[in-house]
């Protein structure tokens, strides 16, 4: 449903339909541990279900169908923004591997290099302005929020953190930025 990157998905959006052995016998042990009327077994077949992908409401329908799907279709856990798509119509992926990276962009962090000659006016929770080539004439307002105790000896830098309230998604990851 997803087939590139930088879409938009609302949490609980299609993502992708997919097949999966594991996701069958899971859904198999669930319906097993219901029929048992084995509570500790229903609640463990049911977080494996939850790391496999599967919403509760996914899972509550399964036990009321009482029927294994063959094919899933995975929703996103999240509303945000699609950065990184691993998956391919009709293409093998193995367990464990991440299919989508989805990020909510309404607030970014910049992460900037900081010499260690100016760590004199550097202070917990002060206020940063950055400017961006990307979107000239623009400044963007940010805050530390922490202060790296390391300084990098091969630049003489030190890495800070600063979150950026970021709600017209103006900001992208990766891009670069000024500060002062």
């Amino acid at each position: 449903f997803v087939n590139f990157t930088g879409i938009e998905v609302k949490k609980g959006d299609h993502l992708v339909e997919v097949y999966s052995p594991d996701l069958v016998v899971a859904q198999q042990e669930l319906l097993v541990a219901a029929a048992a009327s084995r509570p500790e077994l229903l609640t463990t077949t049911k977080l494996k279900l939850h790391r496999l992908g599967l919403t509760d409401s996914q899972i509550s329908e399964l036990l009321e169908k009482r029927k294994v799907t063959e094919r899933i279709t995975l929703l996103s856990p999240i509303e945000g923004t699609v950065i990184v798509r691993n998956v391919t119509q009709n293409a093998a992926f193995k367990s464990g591997e991440i299919l989508y990276q989805i990020a909510n962009l309404d607030t970014v962090w910049a992460y900037l290099d900081i010499y260690e000659s100016q760590l004199p006016w550097l202070k917990y929770g002060q206020h940063v302005t950055m400017t961006t080539e990307a979107i000239p004439g623009r400044t963007v307002d940010g805050k530390v929020t922490f202060i790296s105790p390391v300084v990098d000896e091969e630049t003489r830098t030190i890495k800070v953190p600063v979150h950026i309230e970021n709600k017209d998604h103006l900001l992208k990851p990766g891009m670069f930025v000024s500060a002062n």
